[in-house]
């Protein structure tokens, strides 16, 4: 279905018409278009990832898709992270065929978001033609679901997975080709809850867009019920995994409050600014277009289907839903756990613009060029490449002179990740469960680097055998996250000297007592 290029563009001159045969032109040549895309990120996105170094999340993925072979790899993703393993399986193999750098590593999270913008397109380009197709591809790389394309981390393919669900959902619906299209649902159900346990949230938005059909139509879809059930068998195989992660953060870096349900939206949208300002821009104009009644295409209004706009509604009712289940359940959240729910903001906005604008290509036209000139700009932001360790000279200088304590996890990962080999093992980093604690109010990442050290060459020494009295030591602190280490060590009576001191970096002397 195409409303915009339905009807033949009338005669007289307008940029309407103008819009109609641009409209036209471009649904010829889409794939060529696709193509010009795709290359064009996948460019900016390999830049990108070069010049971003690995930090504390990802220094993990880095350590895990190290392991010499697939067992070892899904084994060693569960003990250090206890997430789900398909993302450290995609990213072991992209590291033992073209090596473990920034941009090969991030393969997987850059071309799965991308499979999710195409998968939006297609699934919206069915509704209401080319440019607010256009818009749905573009519409991600202006919201916060662009950060996570250039991330090592799961949320690229579990988004790939969602937008993949949603295309075969919708092909299964309009009964084409189901014997693909459920097989499709089922599969890619079953991959994204293999990427992050938040993917259960999926079932949301496509459960109660078959709710509506149900109603609708007054029958079940037995195929696609079998699909959604398939594609949930996973949770049965994940049960212990799940159970053991939500008992080990009773205590944790992230806990959840009901504010987060807005902040989740303030946080994905914070860079979509320009687009919000521009559609309600337009919107205003289609109502004084409308009122003059001039160049309304009869019957351009698409029709959008009521199943699909409710799927739509219920994935921006995810961040809700995974506030809620983290207070009951998991009792920890971060916005990225319900990044999918900027799936639903992504379609639905342009269907519901082209629905407003009455079908017209003008304001769909103009949306594709705004969202084309942010995709430029924002792909081709290629910071410079640098090497982290060398932004922390104090701590390079101290380093030589001997073993370094960090006492911030996040810090002290990435920082032996890029150290030169000599100096690489004399960084340290003390873990102490009770301790953190009593301090930080929580233990995950004293407990995580203690899964760790059993996977890799990083020091990690437990507090009590490294604090002998009268022992002298440096630590390096990041003054924003300073940990529980000199805390403690104050508390038990050492003496703590400053001597050195710059920006959010301190390094002090510590002497244990006596």
């Amino acid at each position: 279905m195409y409303p915009v290029s339905a009807s033949q563009p009338c005669p007289e001159p307008s940029l309407e018409n103008d819009a109609r045969r641009m409209a036209v032109w471009m649904e010829k040549r889409r794939y060529a278009i696709l193509c010009a895309f795709t290359v064009f990120f996948l460019l900016g996105a390999a830049l990108q990832a070069r010049s971003k170094p690995f930090w504390y999340d990802e220094v993990i993925t880095v350590v895990v898709a190290g392991s010499p072979d697939l067992p070892t790899t899904w084994k060693a993703g569960l003990a250090c992270d206890g997430a789900p393993p398909l993302s450290y399986l995609m990213a072991h193999l992209c590291a033992r065929w073209f090596g473990e750098g920034e941009v090969s590593l991030r393969i997987p999270a850059i071309v799965g978001f991308w499979v999710f913008g195409l998968c939006l397109f297609r699934f919206t380009l069915r509704r209401v033609g080319i440019y607010y197709a256009l818009t749905a591809l573009l519409l991600p790389t202006v919201l916060e679901t662009y950060y996570y394309s250039l991330e090592a981390r799961p949320y690229g393919p579990e988004l790939a997975f969602c937008g993949l669900a949603l295309v075969a959902w919708q092909a299964a619906t309009e009964r084409s080709r189901r014997f693909l299209a459920l097989p499709g649902l089922a599969l890619s159900l079953a991959a994204a809850l293999f990427c992050h346990y938040y993917a259960l949230l999926l079932y949301l938005p496509l459960a109660g867009g078959e709710a509506v059909r149900l109603y609708q139509n007054r029958r079940i879809d037995w195929g696609v019920g079998a699909a959604l059930a398939a594609g949930g068998l996973p949770i049965l195989w994940l049960t212990s995994n799940i159970a053991g992660v939500v008992k080990g953060v009773v205590h944790t870096w992230a806990p959840p409050y009901p504010g987060q349900v807005i902040e989740f939206w303030e946080f994905g949208l914070q860079h979509a600014s320009g687009f919000l300002v521009l559609l309600l821009a337009l919107l205003a104009l289609s109502i004084i277009q409308a009122r003059q009644k001039t160049d309304a295409a009869e019957g351009a209004v698409p029709a959008l289907l009521d199943h699909e706009l409710a799927a739509g509604v219920l994935f921006l009712a995810i961040p809700l839903a995974a506030v809620v289940g983290a207070l009951l359940v998991t009792h920890m959240f971060t916005p990225r756990y319900a990044l999918i729910a900027l799936a639903g903001f992504s379609f639905l906005a342009p269907m519901v613009a082209a629905h407003m604008f009455g079908g017209r290509a003008l304001p769909g036209f103009l949306l594709t060029v705004a969202l084309t000139a942010c995709f430029g700009f924002t792909s081709m932001a290629i910071p410079p490449t640098r090497n982290p360790f060398d932004g922390e000279p104090e701590l390079r200088e101290a380093l030589q002179q001997g073993p370094v304590a960090i006492s911030d996890a996040q810090l002290f990962l990435q920082m032996w990740h890029y150290a030169p080999p000599p100096l690489k093992s004399r960084l340290l980093f003390l873990v102490d469960h009770e301790a953190a604690l009593k301090y930080m109010g929580f233990a995950n990442m004293d407990d995580a680097l203690k899964q760790i050290r059993l996977w890799s060459s990083v020091r990690v020494v437990d507090y009590p055998n490294f604090a002998s009295p009268g022992r002298e030591f440096l630590v390096y602190q990041n003054t924003l996250r300073p940990g529980w280490l000199i805390s403690k060590v104050v508390d038990d009576g050492a003496t703590v000297e400053v001597r050195k001191y710059a920006g959010a970096r301190a390094l002090m002397r510590v002497r244990l007592k006596s």
